[in-house]
């Protein structure tokens, strides 16, 4: 972003310095361009920044023309931050079609402003400047457009590839671990048959099983992730997924005593993959909790909103610092010192399969939140 800025900078500087002068009177430039750019595209810190260069220069350059442009430009200024908070969800058509309007009312107040001062000729000279000023524009937005669309692909490529790689790991390394899991199960069942066991050490057996029976699972999730199952999606209630994942992952958080509250909307129904889904939960809320110290505090909730289900999984641990929270979701990258990665990797291509999307705010030493929407379906 800091890149950007000063390219925008470096434009606002040049287009001031160097403008097409017209008259004794008048001047052109194309300053509005960058500034545009900055709000849209930047924000608010950097459009205000810009801007306020944009002004000293006035006030050095052209000081007779410094508060006619200081009050435009706060003007200009509302409307564009008003303007960045929607933008980015609109089409490319109507993204231009949005500012084209935008800076052709602020073309039409200058003409307005020449015709009611009499001056004829710099308003026909004014009217071809603003048309070239508007092509700029939409050249600008395009480029940037397809420049972000192209950045986007690339990304998205080297998850791609990065997936593949997982994909062939797993598959090559899944044969030798089901041998020994297997083996070891069939045991544990012969032993679980004893009459000579304790009922308390019957019971351990039968957990044991139930946890090699939870990694078959696992294993069959990760050799999925290149080859999805859509066979597998079926009509779930999707409440009981959600209170069965607590229920599993109580256990584990009442050993690291953190303590789980829920708030669960009843009779949601979802096409979904529902040992997967279970499993995003279970690998989303085991991290939350081993994020936390003693007596920490976990927080699920599931409303349904209009055709989606809002998933919301909040603690109060460590936090995931600003410049790693990007990067949740890459393969082997993790914020613990002995994992992998590999589980919120799951994770995130579960969700992506079910067409839903899951988003991630965190702050250091107050916690995160991850917010899961899924489409239901009646």
């Amino acid at each position: 972003m800091s890149k950007f800025f000063f390219i925008l900078l470096f434009s606002v500087i040049l287009t001031m310095t160097l403008p097409a002068v017209y008259s004794t009177e008048f001047s052109y430039d194309l300053r509005i361009i960058p500034i545009i750019i900055a709000f849209i595209y930047g924000g608010m810190k950097p459009g205000l920044s810009l801007t306020a260069v944009m002004l000293g220069l006035t006030y050095f350059l052209n000081p007779t023309m410094f508060f006619p442009t200081l009050g435009n430009y706060i003007v200009a200024s509302v409307i564009l931050i008003y303007l960045h908070k929607k933008y980015h969800k609109q089409t490319n058509k109507n993204k231009v079609i949005i500012l084209s309007v935008f800076y052709l009312l602020i073309a039409a107040s200058r003409g307005i402003f020449l015709l009611q001062e009499g001056y004829t000729y710099q308003f026909s000279i004014s009217l071809f400047l603003s048309f070239v000023t508007l092509i700029t524009l939409i050249s600008v937005i395009m480029l940037i457009e397809t420049l972000r669309k192209q950045i986007t692909l690339h990304r998205e490529l080297e998850h791609i590839e990065k997936m593949n790689a997982i994909s062939q790991l797993a598959a090559s390394v899944a044969h030798e671990i089901r041998n020994p899991m297997t083996t070891v199960r069939g045991f544990l069942q012969i032993l679980s048959t004893s009459k000579d066991i304790p009922e308390t050490d019957r019971s351990f057996i039968s957990i044991s099983i139930e946890e090699l029976d939870r990694a078959q699972t696992i294993i069959n999730e990760y050799l999925s992730l290149s080859k999805p199952q859509e066979s597998a999606l079926e009509v779930v209630d999707f409440s009981k997924v959600i209170n069965d994942s607590i229920q599993v992952i109580s256990t584990y958080a009442i050993i690291n005593n953190v303590e789980i509250s829920k708030a669960i909307d009843e009779e949601i129904r979802m096409k979904c993959y529902k040992h997967e889904i279970q499993q995003v939960f279970i690998n989303i809320m085991k991290n939350g909790i081993e994020s936390m110290d003693s007596n920490g505090r976990m927080h699920v909730a599931a409303t349904r909103q209009n055709k989606y289900v809002k998933i919301i999984i909040q603690d109060n641990g460590c936090g995931i610092p600003k410049e790693q929270l990007k990067s949740l979701g890459t393969p082997y990258h993790s914020t613990k010192e002995q994992g992998t990665g590999l589980g919120l990797t799951v994770s995130y291509e579960i969700i992506k399969r079910m067409n839903g999307s899951i988003d991630v705010h965190s702050k250091v030493g107050q916690g995160t939140t991850f917010t899961i929407l899924l489409p239901t379906t009646d």
